[in-house]
């Protein structure tokens, strides 16, 4: 079997350099750690892993939370989380919550059994990563794209509140005043930010409180984006646009309308939060507002590294809340409201 001394022979390196590299030394610069790391594969090296674990009291592995994997909220963050931990020697296990509380719970208990090394956690619940915090207080956690009441954890989210305002500004600018939002679980941190957000512009702009509906769901996915514009076609006929504060909420909404022979923007103008590159090619395509994932799921693995790597420093660290402002993309969706009645159910 190869050794370390014949992959440090193939690099031209120092047997010092190529450990490092090999064991995810932070100090090693990438490039470096490729070299190492290709050779180490074309010798066919195998390093002994949990003897170093259990000699430097590491795993050199990190757990992903998620809610789900449909979402491109979700698979960005996992993503980029996994090529940059990646490049610093760890592996991460990804695993799906699927909002609900009990899997949440049980997903946390297994990542502490297998000795991570550190946490992201997309919370589902507002105690978020207490479990964690109680049970080890020393294992990092990074909360991702939603917040907790969970203390000494960092948090990266997106100002969403400010998102939902610039939703309403934008339709006020083209005329509406009645106009309804689709949210999703009133327990999650996004959902509260982003019907606080709602509601704190509409009444800046003055628009009637009954005109402006807000229907909470058990989830953002499609079927309930669908089931809520279906309702709000019904319920709410003066409405002449809708927020669907979700992701893929707006996959749902575009079948409902379709399925209505509602036109949009002519009979309803629609804007979306977040959503998949599709909607950019739908008919028509959707205004939406966009948040910077990627960059987002940077910070996310750095702040976690800086964790792992710095445990002295980084123990009288206060937490960070790093909040990053989205954009309105403007598409086709949205226009001015219309003067006419909606189509009847089942009409042409």
């Amino acid at each position: 079997m190869a050794t370390l001394k014949d992959v440090a022979q193939r690099t031209g390196l120092g047997l010092g350099t190529v450990s490092r590299a090999l064991s995810g030394h932070p100090n090693v610069r990438p490039e470096t750690r490729r070299k190492v790391q290709e050779a180490a594969r074309e010798l066919g090296y195998s390093s002994n892993g949990l003897a170093r674990a259990l000699r430097r009291n590491r795993s050199y592995s990190v757990g992903l939370i998620l809610p789900d994997l449909e979402n491109e909220f979700y698979t960005t963050a996992a993503s980029v989380v996994q090529r940059l931990l990646r490049d610093e020697g760890y592996r991460l296990l990804v695993s799906c919550n699927n909002n609900s509380s009990e899997v949440d719970a049980e997903l946390l208990r297994s990542l502490m059994e297998s000795r991570v090394d550190g946490i992201v956690h997309a919370p589902c619940t507002p105690e978020g990563a207490d479990l964690v915090r109680a049970a080890d207080p020393r294992v990092p956690v990074v909360e991702y794209a939603r917040r907790s009441s969970a203390r000494g954890v960092d948090s990266v989210i997106g100002d969403d509140e400010r998102g939902a305002a610039e939703v309403v500004r934008h339709l006020v600018d083209l005329g509406h005043r009645r106009i309804a939002m689709v949210a999703g679980p009133p327990e999650l941190s996004t959902t509260a930010d982003r019907v606080r957000g709602f509601h704190d512009a509409c009444a800046r702009f003055g628009l009637p409180k009954r005109g402006c509906p807000v229907l909470h769901g058990p989830s953002y996915d499609a079927r309930w984006g669908e089931a809520a514009t279906r309702q709000i076609l019904d319920r709410h006929p003066g409405v002449t646009a809708i927020f669907i504060s979700g992701s893929r909420g707006a996959l749902g909404a575009l079948k409902a309308v379709r399925d209505r022979h509602v036109s949009v923007p002519r009979d309803l103008s629609l804007v979306g939060f977040l959503g998949p590159e599709l909607l950019d090619v739908a008919n028509p395509p959707l205004t939406r507002y966009v948040l910077p994932l990627e960059e987002m799921s940077t910070m996310t693995a750095r702040l976690l590294l800086d964790r792992i790597q710095h445990p002295r420093e980084q123990a009288a660290a206060e937490p960070n809340v790093m909040r990053f402002e989205g954009k309105l993309m403007v598409r086709e969706s949205t226009a001015p409201p219309r003067e006419h009645e909606l189509p009847r159910s089942g009409g042409s």
